[in-house]
């Protein structure tokens, strides 16, 4: 790892000589992407996804919370990406899993692959791993939107979560159409991670931007984009267990986000 991190300082001095930025993407033990964040401009947070399911399956806000309170502000947030659907970002470090937990208990982990695939009934398994001639172990090919049973609610409450925590919010256009798994391009390609990269027609965007779900997600990205409170201080309020409460405000305007992963309700 030190011989990385040294690369990576190398690499990021002589970008940064030419006015560059730099975002390194990398899937790895989360105590990883925070050494690499202090080191760059930018990381991706993969760990959001997986932890963001983990809340609304098991009804607790605990790692959820334990993450915000330590994951790099200089972050791109995602839920979904043309891969998949990242596990190893929040499991325990294969080289010492016992000095370096993750941050949810293996057999949680575990469960939370197995809810993916009932939810997808069976899809992203067909898509994971060795049955779909690809070795993805260490993430589950699926779209964030099948991966919640094509929930429309627990989906825009993950998406909400997404625009609500510090970093630029990325949204990956099937994830941004609420598109499902695209079985047949899987079954012609071979290619696990095809499953979530389905090609759209114009007339497909059109249809979909009519979903009420969709507008929903848009009136979102309105509300992180356009409000000013994002500009300012952000917060997470206490809250019991079950519970996330995040709070963005300035001296003149504040937004909040209240939710409520065991009843799967949520306010802004």
């Amino acid at each position: 790892m030190a011989e990385t991190f040294a690369f990576i300082d190398e690499f990021a001095g002589i970008a940064r000589g030419l006015g560059l930025e730099v975002l390194v993407e990398v899937h790895s033990h989360y105590r990883k992407q925070i050494e690499i964040a202090q080191r760059v401009d930018w990381v991706y947070d993969f760990a959001l996804p997986p932890l963001v399911l983990h809340a609304l399956f098991f009804g607790t806000a605990a790692p959820l919370k334990a993450w915000a309170a330590q994951r790099p502000a200089n972050a791109i947030t995602v839920l979904d990406t043309h891969d998949g659907i990242g596990i190893i970002d929040i499991g325990a470090d294969a080289s010492d899993r016992v000095a370096r937990p993750g941050l949810v208990p293996p057999a949680e982990l575990d469960r939370l692959v197995e809810t993916i695939h009932e939810n997808s009934r069976g899809q992203s398994r067909e898509a994971t791993g060795a049955a779909a001639s690809n070795l993805d172990l260490y993430q589950v090919n699926c779209t964030f939107y099948d991966a919640l049973g094509r929930d429309d609610t627990a989906y825009l409450i993950a998406r909400a979560v997404q625009f609500f925590l510090p970093g630029i919010p990325q949204v990956y256009y099937v994830g941004l159409l609420a598109g499902e798994n695209d079985m047949a391009l899987l079954q012609r390609s071979g290619v696990g991670r095809d499953i979530n990269r389905q090609h759209f027609s114009r007339a497909e965007v059109q249809a979909r931007l009519g979903k009420p779900v969709v507008a929903d997600l848009l009136r979102l990205i309105r509300l992180r984009n356009g409000h000013p409170a994002f500009s300012g201080r952000f917060a997470v309020l206490p809250s019991p267990e079950g519970e996330l409460v995040l709070r963005w405000s300035t001296d003149a305007a504040s937004v909040q986000l209240w939710v409520d992963f065991a009843s799967r309700r949520a306010t802004v």
